[in-house]
């Protein structure tokens, strides 16, 4: 891995400016060292479901789906305090048959309101789109990730994975390489059987 040292990896990449933060959170993939402490986060910041959202956290990884240079952390000086990974879910009837989705999402709950979050996602986006990724899924908040672009799938043909989601909850984020063609059922892996639809 090599990467899990305290070292700056920290890009921009020509999108709005994040809100400030301490200058000295580091963002970078997350290494097997880090394990413990972003099951400590997550389970820190889904307080409500901790041991479900950390296992979600374990079967992503655990699966085919999972892109470990995709699976951020950000630390400080107090180590780890936050958490996103991008991974593959299933396309049926687009032109690709899998595309990028961002979830779970967590940040400790003490560095939570001071754009460590919003940075994380950010430096993701940037990193699927220098991947040549043409877009990014999210079942999430509709009030917080229209900020990063997303924008709600349905209207661009998706369908989604689960009645069970709302259509405002249900994004997408096109990036450069978007095409029209890319729309079609999305089909969560075995690994989000975790989120109980």
């Amino acid at each position: 891995m090599g990467e899990c040292s305290y070292v700056s990896l920290v890009r921009t990449h020509g999108q709005l400016p994040s809100p400030p933060v301490a200058d000295d959170v580091v963002i970078r993939p997350e290494c097997d060292a880090d394990h413990p402490a972003i099951a400590e986060v997550v389970r820190a910041a889904f307080f409500e479901h901790p041991d479900e959202v950390a296992s979600f956290v374990e079967r992503i990884r655990a699966s085919e789906q999972f892109i470990p240079e995709l699976a951020l952390v950000a630390e400080d000086s107090s180590g780890v305090i936050a958490h996103v990974m991008l991974s593959w879910v299933g396309v049926e009837g687009g032109s690709r048959t899998r595309i990028l989705n961002l979830t779970p999402m967590s940040v400790r709950p003490d560095r939570q309101r001071i754009g460590v979050g919003a940075r994380l996602i950010r430096d993701a986006l940037g990193r699927a789109e220098e991947a040549g990724e043409p877009a990014v899924m999210v079942e999430g908040i509709a009030a917080y990730y229209p900020r990063f672009g997303f924008e709600r799938a349905s209207a661009l043909g998706f369908i989604s994975p689960h009645p069970k989601i709302p259509d405002d909850a249900f994004m997408v984020k096109r990036l450069p390489g978007y095409s029209p063609d890319l729309a079609g059922r999305i089909v969560y892996p075995a690994a989000f059987d975790a989120l109980g639809y």
